[in-house]
C-alpha cells in the first residue's frame, strides 16, 4: 500500500491540470479524498479514515488512476450485467415494434392486447412500454407534443347525449376539398361518421336521418357549434328562431338540441377529441384516390371503432359493450322508480278484506346537526330530472332494447 501512496504522490503534480476539467460530482469528489490522503502526514489508515474513504477504495481508485492517468479513470462505470436471464427475448420485441409500426396510434395497453389476440402471447403493458422506450418511440418530448391542455374531462351517466361536429379532410382527394361530419356519444364513445363532398344543411339533415337509423340507443340531447350548417343563431340576425332544418328535425324527433357558447369549443371536447383520433388511426395511414374509396373506409373505420376498439377510460371494453350494460342500468332504474311511485302497504280488517294503509306521520328529526350523503341512485335521478317528461319518454325505450337484447343472450345459450 505504501508503494502505491508514493507512486500517487509523484504522479499526482503532472494529473491536476487535467483535474481542474473535471465536471462530474463523483469523479471530483474521488480525486480530492485521494489527493488528500496521499499527502497527508498521517497513516494510511488514520488518512483514510479522517477524509471518510476505505483503503480498499484508495486502493481501486489509485491503482486505476495510475493504469491509466486520465480524468476518465474517476468516473463509475456502467453496472449493468453481462446477462440478463429475465431480459425480453429479441422475437418478442421485434413483434412489439411491428404492431407498433402497423398502428402507431396504440399505446401499451392495446399493444399488449393485441399480442394476445394475434400471437396468444401475453405481454405485460408495462414490458411493452419498457421495449418501446428503448427503441425511443415514446418519451416525454413525444408526449408533451401529442398532449394539449384542456378543461377537467367528465362522462354522462347514460348514453343519449350526443355530440355532432364537422371536420375538414385533412389533405385534397382529387383535388378537392372533403368534409366528415361525425357525432359522438358522451358517455359510451359510440359514434355515426360520414363524408361528404360539402358543408351545408342538406348534408346535415341526409345524416341525421342515417343517425337515428343506425344509433342503437334513445338519443336525448344533441350538441352542436355555432356553425350555419346547424344553426341560424347568426345568419338570420334575430337569433335562434327555430326554422332552422335541424331544430324542426331535433324538434319532430323529440331531441334537445343545444349549442355551446361561442369560442368555447372545449364543451364539445368529446367529439374534438375523437377528430385527433381520427387524424393518428385513419387519416395517418394512407391516403384515398377517390371520394368513393374514402366514404367506403369511413364506414369500415365507424365500425371497427364501435365494435373493436376497446379503450382502458371505457374499462376495456368496446362502445357497443358500454351500451350494452347502460341498457341493463336504465331498465333496472325505470323499474325502480315506478316500484317506488306505485308502491303501497295492505293491511287486512276484521271480516279479512285487503285495506290500503294509512302511514303513520313520521317524527320531525333536527336535520342541523346531522347531514346524509345522497346515495348513487338519488344522484343518478336528481342528475337525469326524471320529472322532465321528454327525457323519462325517452328512456322509456329502453327496455324494449333491453328484452331484445336479453333474447339474443338466450338465443346463445
Amino acid at each position: 500500500m505504501s508503494q502505491l501512496r508514493n507512486q500517487l504522490r509523484k504522479l499526482l503534480p503532472r494529473f491536476s491540470k487535467e483535474a481542474n476539467k473535471i465536471t462530474d460530482s463523483e469523479a471530483r469528489s474521488r480525486w480530492m479524498k485521494l489527493k488528500k490522503i496521499t499527502e497527508s502526514p498521517k497513516s494510511l489508515a488514520q488518512a483514510c479514515r479522517f477524509f471518510g474513504m476505505s483503503e480498499d477504495a484508495y486502493s481501486k481508485w489509485g491503482k486505476r488512476l495510475l493504469k491509466c492517468p486520465r480524468a476518465e479513470a474517476l468516473l463509475s462505470k456502467s453496472r449493468k450485467p453481462y446477462q440478463s436471464p429475465n431480459k425480453t427475448k429479441p422475437r418478442l420485441e421485434k413483434k412489439v415494434l411491428k404492431v407498433r409500426r402497423v398502428e402507431p396510434y396504440l399505446g401499451p395497453e392495446r399493444i399488449s392486447d393485441t399480442l394476445e389476440d394475434l400471437y396468444a402471447t401475453r405481454v405485460p403493458p408495462s414490458t411493452v412500454y419498457a421495449i418501446l422506450r428503448r427503441a425511443k418511440v415514446v418519451g416525454k418530448k413525444i408526449a408533451e407534443r401529442l398532449t394539449k391542455r384542456h378543461l377537467k374531462r367528465y362522462r354522462r351517466p347514460l348514453p343519449g347525449y350526443l355530440q355532432m361536429d364537422f371536420k375538414y379532410v385533412p389533405y385534397l382527394i382529387e383535388g378537392k376539398q372533403y368534409y366528415q361530419l361525425s357525432c359522438v356519444d358522451h358517455h359510451s364513445s359510440w359514434r355515426h361518421i360520414r363524408c361528404y363532398r360539402n358543408k351545408n344543411t342538406f348534408c346535415v339533415r341526409q345524416f341525421l336521418m342515417e343517425l337515428i337509423e343506425a344509433c342503437p340507443l334513445a338519443i336525448l340531447e344533441i350538441q352542436t357549434d355555432n356553425d350555419a350548417a346547424f344553426t341560424d343563431k347568426f345568419s338570420s340576425g334575430l337569433g335562434v328562431t327555430g326554422s332552422h332544418p335541424v331544430d324542426q328535425w331535433c324538434e319532430s324527433q323529440g331531441i334537445i338540441h343545444r349549442l355551446i357558447p361561442v369560442g368555447v369549443k372545449e364543451l364539445n371536447g368529446k367529439v374534438e377529441n375523437t377528430h385527433k383520433q381520427d387524424d393518428r388511426e385513419f387519416y395517418a395511414l394512407g391516403s384515398f384516390k377517390s371520394y368513393e374509396t374514402l366514404e367506403l373506409n369511413t364506414r369500415g373505420y365507424c365500425e371497427r371503432w364501435n365494435s373493436q376498439r376497446a379503450t382502458r377510460t371505457l374499462g376495456r371494453k368496446t362502445p357497443n359493450q358500454v351500451i350494452r350494460e347502460a341498457y341493463v342500468k336504465a331498465l333496472a332504474l325505470l323499474m325502480w322508480v315506478r316500484n317506488d311511485q306505485n308502491q303501497a302497504v295492505y293491511n287486512l280488517d276484521n271480516e279479512g278484506n285487503a285495506v290500503m294503509a294509512i302511514p303513520k306521520p313520521k317524527r320531525p328529526v333536527n336535520r342541523k346537526n346531522r347531514t346524509r350523503k345522497p346515495t348513487a341512485v338519488e344522484k343518478y335521478l336528481t342528475y337525469l330530472d326524471w320529472a322532465e317528461k321528454k327525457k323519462l319518454s325517452a328512456l322509456l325505450t329502453y327496455p324494449t332494447m333491453c328484452q331484445n337484447f336479453s333474447m339474443g343472450i338466450k338465443n346463445k345459450t
